[in-house]
């Protein structure tokens, strides 16, 4: 699970992305976070948009042959 959060976004905060990826490292399964600088709770429909798709793609190629 990879978790993405908006460096600006005020809508789930850096505080809650990072609680529920705590909670989420108890699963066997890879377990990452990301923070996206300057970007707000509208991560994959604002400009930008680009850049949230590549993380969440660099992310799911590791695990994919």
């Amino acid at each position: 699970m990879l978790i993405i959060s908006g460096e600006k976004d005020h809508t789930v905060p850096w505080a809650v992305a990072k609680a529920s990826y705590r909670k989420q490292l108890r699963n066997d399964a890879a377990t990452e976070i990301a923070e996206i600088p300057g970007r707000g709770h509208s991560l994959t429909i604002d400009h930008g948009w680009a850049e949230v798709a590549d993380t969440a793609l660099r992310f799911v190629q590791r695990f994919v042959a």
